[in-house]
């Protein structure tokens, strides 16, 4: 247990948490109401009647700065803080840990009865104080005991009661009999920072440090999607250790040493975002440059990815919702994963990648927790994409199987569209799907509102093919006989990664012919393209073209066929056929009835056979 005081009535009295203290600006404001208000204006709580609130409850990731937040306010205040952490109330005895909890909240209340603001902070509180329903019998005393004490602690009129803060990054883990009104009133979340708050905390960290005039704090921020108070500190640290070593190396006066962009990237390296660690993400290093042809399709994903998050201030004046989710549909090989890890470096979002390996579990519910997860972290780390490889396995349609598979797909169904509808909400979070059968997906997410945007890609033309040659030879020698604009017009019906496979293909060709050689010349892309076929046909192709033009979305004819009968157009019934059989099925009733007036002691089954 930690106790202290502040001393800022002092020199020290013009002193604002705002200088120790990067955003959270309505946490700030809810902790100085908290401590400040009942005792400048116990007057006007005497005339209303005012009760003052006994606790605040302050949530969110670990390292967001909760701790900080109530230190540099009871500084600012000159309260007295006493800080009761979870290591430091259990005891191996039994009692002895609720006598330092007893303790405690005697000190702070003789600092209240002198008229002086006494606050206690309690640290990971789900750690004191988790449910009781599965606990160890010490937790259950040590809870109750704790809500003994903040009941017994009702402020008057004309004095405060002791303030009770707590922090938690599992506000779920809280036994909900400490979350009621009158013993924590408010819970205040400590959310990541945005840019502006980052940029703010940066300030704040490298004010004593040496900055190269060039570097631009701004452009740092926000590069650092996600990174909390604590992540930015760390990478501070790691960026001054940098530049002292590139000073050392470069023996140069270390104490002339400046803070340059490079040690920036060199630390970011090092340190990433503590919210999104045991999650794959990444910032892809893919740019539109990689990417051959598909003019027209890379202009609609920069209006869909970037604008919402480079340009959100135009939506907010246009009063315009940004696109929540896009399909990306088309021949295998076309660059829809590609395509999608471009967008997000363009817009330098976070680039969750998902597929149904890792949502398929043998473990009930462990799929449908991943998905939540990811969700979760994304919000945190906006702006930010979730990248949904192979949609059709994750979202298939429902009822299409009997099978154990088809209950957890559709369990992972139900999870996605309630995480997507929850986006509403949430700000510069984009769900990216990529699909080779469109038809397979659920229609509920094919409604507007989920997947607002179905682009489809398809295979290059003769330019795109040229394009992506160019992108797939440019580390590549080639000879002076190589073309490959012939080569493009060549290889017709080829997707972008059977044209990345062809350039590998004859760099290999050489080396079979000569281990030592520095080109590859265009005998050799001759052998490699001979070696190789498109696996794609025109009726394929037509096919994939076709999913948008079909109002239904449905399955095309032809690659319904092997999963449901087909009805072709000259097996289908005309009207004349329906009266031909409508007459001879008359006739034969007939027949049949007048048998049976001759015949009455034989059965129907008798007449039928």
């Amino acid at each position: 247990m930690e106790s202290c005081t502040s001393n800022s009535s002092g020199s020290n009295n013009h002193w604002r948490a705002e200088e120790a203290i990067g955003g959270n600006t309505q946490a700030l404001q809810a902790l100085r109401e908290l401590i400040i208000f009942p005792l400048h204006f116990s007057h006007e709580a005497r005339k209303l009647g005012l009760k003052w609130p006994r606790g605040l409850l302050l949530y969110g990731p670990p390292g967001t700065g909760k701790t900080s937040l109530v230190r540099a306010v009871v500084q600012e205040c000159g309260a007295h803080l006493t800080i009761i952490s979870p290591h430091s109330v259990h005891r191996a005895h039994a009692g002895e840990s609720e006598r330092i909890l007893r303790e405690a909240f005697s000190e702070a209340s003789s600092h209240v009865a002198l008229g002086k603001s006494s606050v206690i902070f309690i640290d990971e509180i789900d750690a004191l104080c988790a449910r009781r329903d599965s606990k160890r019998e010490q937790d259950a005393r040590v809870a109750s005991q704790l809500f003994t004490l903040m009941d017994s602690n009702k402020p008057t009129f004309s004095t405060p009661g002791v303030v009770v803060v707590a922090s938690t990054n599992r506000v779920d883990a809280i036994d909900p009999a400490l979350r009621r009104s009158g013993r924590f009133d408010a819970e205040i979340e400590v959310t990541v920072p945005n840019e502006e708050e980052r940029f703010q905390i940066l300030k704040l960290y490298t004010k004593t440090i040496p900055l190269d005039p060039s570097l631009d704090l701004k452009s740092i921020a926000a590069s650092c999607n996600g990174y909390v108070g604590a992540d930015l500190e760390a990478l501070c640290r790691e960026a001054t250790m940098f530049a002292i070593k590139r000073s050392s190396n470069a023996k140069e006066d270390a104490s002339n040493f400046s803070l340059m962009m490079e040690d920036w990237k060199n630390a970011r390296s090092v340190v990433g975002p503590s919210i999104t660690r045991g999650v794959t993400v990444e910032i892809p290093k893919v740019t539109w440059e990689d990417i051959g042809g598909l003019k027209e399709l890379k202009k609609k994903l920069q209006q869909a990815v970037e604008w919402p998050i480079k340009h959100s201030g135009a939506f907010s004046r246009l009063g315009i919702s940004p696109v929540r989710g896009i399909l990306l549909h088309g021949p295998p090989g076309c660059s829809k994963t590609t395509l999608a890890k471009a967008a997000a470096h363009a817009a330098q979002a976070s680039f969750f990648s998902l597929s149904g390996a890792e949502l398929y579990s043998m473990y009930v519910g462990e799929g449908e927790a991943l998905l939540r997860k990811t969700f979760q972290r994304a919000r945190l780390a906006a702006p930010s994409i979730i990248f949904f490889d192979e949609a059709d396995v994750v979202a298939a349609k429902r009822g299409d199987s009997s099978s154990n598979s088809a209950t957890v797909g559709e369990r992972l169904l139900s999870t996605l569209l309630t995480e997507i509808d929850g986006l509403e909400e949430a700000k510069g979070i984009l769900v990216l799907a990529a699909t080779n059968r469109p038809y397979a997906i659920d229609a509920a997410l094919m409604r507007p509102g989920r997947f607002d945007l179905v682009l489809y890609v398809p295979p290059p033309d003769l330019e795109a093919r040229y394009e992506i040659l160019c992108v797939h030879t440019l580390k590549m020698k080639t000879g002076h006989d190589v073309d490959l604009r012939r080569l493009a017009e060549d290889t017709e019906l080829f997707t972008g990664a059977e044209l990345e496979g062809l350039c590998k293909e004859a760099g290999i060709v050489a080396l079979r012919e000569d281990i030592s050689a520095t080109v590859v010349c265009d005998r050799h892309f001759q052998i490699a393209k001979n070696s190789l076929k498109p696996a794609l046909t025109k009726a394929e192709i037509d096919s994939y073209s076709s999913f948008m033009k079909t109002s239904s979305r449905a399955l095309p004819s032809h690659l319904e066929a092997g999963m449901k009968p087909v009805k072709s157009k000259k097996n289908r019934l005309d009207p004349m056929s329906l009266v031909k059989i409508g007459v001879v099925s008359c006739l034969l009733l007939a027949a049949a009835v007048e048998y049976y007036i001759k015949h009455g002691d034989q059965s129907l089954h008798d007449i039928a056979t």
